[in-house]
């Protein structure tokens, strides 16, 4: 599975937009996720000019969801298990 393929994969078209960045059905994270595809060929500009794109996931319970880029939460790296700092 080619996250950046230009065309959409067939599981995308029954995803539904969740209003949190997690699954709607079982709340697991983008990481998660079984397969996930991003759609860059069709970036819409926010009020301050930045791009945004839709990301979807299909998580490993069955379920198929998308949110937008700019909804994707800080990376908390500080609880990453390869995070050493010097």
């Amino acid at each position: 599975m080619d996250a950046f393929a230009t065309l959409p994969p067939e599981w995308t078209n029954k995803a539904i937009h969740a209003n949190e960045f997690c699954c709607p059905n079982c709340h697991s994270s983008s990481r998660e996720a079984e397969k996930v595809w991003l759609n860059r060929r069709s970036p819409v500009l926010t009020e301050d000019r930045r791009r945004k794109w839709q990301e979807f996931y299909y998580c490993h319970c069955g379920s198929v969801w998308w949110a937008w880029s700019s909804d994707r939460p800080p990376k908390d790296i500080s609880n990453q298990p390869d995070y050493n700092p010097t």
